[in-house]
């Protein structure tokens, strides 16, 4: 590696609470990945596979909204190379339309060589948005939806996005009663009022320890940060440990609980898939072998308000995507 590549890759692991930050949310990276792409998508695969009547009802709830007009290329078939954008919003209320986007990543999946990238944008990231101008990318999803989202991804890695898949935490509580509740080990006490939506407050607590959550204490656990060292990074952990768990209990799920879940589906996850061509990229992302995941984060240096983005680390990334695994 010559000079100007280490000093690169140094200012990658030096001390800004940014670096520390990605380091500690990078434990198994790849497992984790594979897990958030299967939360978001394989599930619709299990639901299709119950028969025809749900596919119509999926058809019908998952393609309800206009097509994104940034997507205004041709898209590639699911099992010809494509990206994918991930938009992971945080609703405050069941009347709030457009949050704000939390998790944001950019996946190129190729089913021919079955291999995939994975790039996760820091929410904070600078970006310049019509009509706004500097804002942080987690706002586009707030002031333009999943069309001023997408061209936002766009613009900051210059990047298309030919698929996008948007999940909101805020209807899970209606998924996770709908499978009998979601067994999982809580890492720490939890006391939040403010992530509790109940109308008396009855999942403000949650003790540590491996147990059953219903809906609303679901909600409750996956929207709680402060008592994380970390904050927001330690609430995408707990939130990637839940989604973990929700996808293995639905995989044995009984046939009866399929209406429940296919509602709670489709009231939850917005996307320009159809729902076969959902299941196809799913089957493909499934078969992609471990070795074959790529994963990074676009890096860059806190200066309040925003993350300001390496542009030469950036720009080595963007060379290897869909082409070499990153460095």
């Amino acid at each position: 590696m010559n000079e100007s590549r280490r000093s690169r890759r140094d200012r990658l692991h030096q001390g800004s609470p940014m670096t520390r930050s990605t380091r500690r949310r990078r434990r198994n990276p790849r497992r984790r990945a594979r897990q958030i792409l299967a939360s978001v998508l394989a599930v619709p695969l299990l639901i299709l596979a119950a028969g025809v009547g749900y596919y119509a009802f999926l058809q019908i709830r998952m393609t309800s909204i206009p097509p994104p007009t940034s997507l205004d290329t041709p898209r590639p078939h699911p099992s010809e190379p494509f990206n994918l954008a991930i938009f992971g919003t945080d609703a405050r209320s069941r009347l709030e339309p457009q949050p704000l986007a939390d998790t944001i990543i950019l996946a190129r999946i190729d089913p021919i060589e079955q291999r995939m990238w994975m790039v996760s944008i820091p929410r904070d990231t600078r970006v310049e948005l019509p009509g706004h101008g500097s804002e942080r990318i987690n706002a586009a999803y707030l002031y333009g939806g999943p069309d001023l989202a997408i061209q936002a991804v766009q613009d900051a890695t210059g990047q298309e996005v030919h698929y996008f898949v948007t999940m909101s935490f805020w209807g899970f509580e209606n998924i996770v009663d709908a499978v009998g509740g979601v067994y999982i080990d809580v890492p720490i006490d939890i006391y939040d009022p403010l992530a509790d939506f109940t109308s008396d407050g009855s999942a403000t607590q949650i003790d540590a320890g491996f147990q059953n959550l219903d809906g609303a204490h679901a909600l409750t656990f996956v929207r709680h940060r402060d008592g994380y060292i970390d904050a927001d990074f330690g609430r995408m952990r707990a939130q990637q440990d839940f989604l973990r768990a929700l996808v293995a209990q639905m995989e044995d799920a009984p046939n009866s609980q399929l209406p429940g879940i296919v509602n709670s589906l489709a009231n939850n996850i917005t996307t320009n898939f159809t729902p076969l061509g959902l299941a196809l990229a799913a089957r493909e992302i499934r078969g992609i072998p471990e070795e074959n995941l790529y994963l990074t984060t676009l890096s860059g240096e806190w200066r309040a308000p925003y993350v300001w983005t390496y542009e030469d680390v950036a720009e080595e990334i963007w060379e290897s995507f869909g082409v070499a695994p990153f460095e």
